[in-house]
C-alpha cells in the first residue's frame, strides 16, 4: 500500500512540474513595437476570395469583409459545411486548394482584387499548408491577382526561435511547410502580407486588444475575432505590402485564455 501511495505521489508531482514547465514556457513574449493599421480609405469596395472560408478563422474573416462592404467569394471543397457563410449571402466556387487548375478557374470567373489563405490542416495526409498556399498564390499570379494574404504561424521562417518549445514538437511537420509557403509567396512578386499568430484558443469571443508586431521575438496568443479584424485592416491598408507580421493580444497569458 506505501508502495503504491509512493507512486501515486510521484506520478501527482510529475503531472504538477510538467503544467509548471508548460506554463513557463508557453508564457507570451509581448513586444514593445507595434504596427498601428490606418482606418480603411472607403468602406468596402474589393473583390475577395477566401481561402479555408468555412474554417473558425475563414468564417469570422468572411463576416468581417461582408460587415464592411467588401464583396466576398468562399472558396470550397464540394463536400464543406457553407450553413454558416449562406446567410452572410456570400458567393461560392468550388475548388481544391491541392488542385492548381480549380484555384485557376476560380479565379477565372471573375475580377478578383485579393486572395486571403488561411488554409492549414492537421489531420489531412498531405497538409496543404505549403502545396495548397502556393497554389493560391501560382493562381493569382497567372490570373492578374495582385494582392494576397497569407495566414501562418509563429515558429514559421524566421520566428523559428520565437515558438516555445512545445509548439516546435507539435508543429515540427507543420513548420516547415508553412516556411515553405511564406518563402514562395514572397518569391511571387505578388503584393503580399504574411501574419502569424501564435496560439489561437476556440471561442467566438473577442477582446478587441489584438495587435500587429514585426518583432520576430514575438509569442502570444490571439482571438479568432481579434485575429480576423486584424486581417481586414491589412487588407486595406497599403502599407502592409510586402510585410511579415506576429499577431498578439498582450493580455492572454496562456492557450486556453479566452480573455473573459
Amino acid at each position: 500500500m506505501k508502495l503504491l501511495l509512493k507512486i501515486v505521489g510521484g506520478f501527482l508531482l510529475l503531472i504538477v512540474a510538467l503544467v509548471v514547465w508548460m506554463a513557463i514556457v508557453m508564457s507570451p513574449t509581448i513586444p514593445e513595437d507595434t504596427f498601428d493599421l490606418q482606418p480603411a480609405d472607403a468602406v468596402g469596395g474589393l473583390n475577395v476570395m477566401v481561402f479555408g472560408a468555412t474554417g473558425n478563422l475563414g468564417r469570422e474573416v468572411v463576416a468581417d469583409l461582408v460587415e464592411q462592404g467588401d464583396k466576398v467569394t468562399a472558396f470550397v471543397r464540394s463536400t464543406s459545411d457553407r450553413s454558416a457563410l449562406e446567410p452572410l449571402g456570400v458567393e461560392f466556387v468550388v475548388g481544391d486548394a491541392m488542385e492548381l487548375d480549380t484555384i485557376v478557374a476560380a479565379f477565372e470567373q471573375g475580377e478578383y482584387d485579393a486572395a486571403i489563405a488561411t488554409i492549414g490542416s492537421f489531420r489531412a495526409e498531405i497538409p496543404p499548408d505549403y502545396v495548397g498556399n502556393a497554389n493560391i498564390a501560382d493562381a493569382a499570379k497567372a490570373t492578374g491577382v495582385k494582392r494576397m494574404i497569407l495566414i501562418s504561424t509563429v515558429g514559421a521562417g524566421d520566428s523559428y526561435d520565437a515558438a516555445p518549445l512545445p509548439s516546435r514538437i507539435v508543429l515540427s511537420k507543420i513548420l516547415p511547410l508553412k516556411t515553405q509557403a511564406e518563402d514562395h509567396l514572397k518569391a511571387s512578386g505578388l503584393d503580399y502580407t504574411i501574419i502569424r499568430p501564435g496560439g489561437l484558443p476556440y471561442t467566438t469571443n473577442s477582446t478587441g486588444r489584438g495587435f500587429l508586431s514585426e518583432d520576430r521575438s514575438t509569442m502570444g496568443f490571439i482571438l479568432r475575432a481579434d485575429l480576423a479584424r486584424l486581417i481586414i485592416g491589412v487588407l486595406h491598408d497599403s502599407r502592409t505590402i510586402g510585410k511579415t507580421f506576429a499577431a498578439v493580444d498582450p493580455e492572454l497569458s496562456y492557450p486556453g485564455d479566452t480573455g473573459e
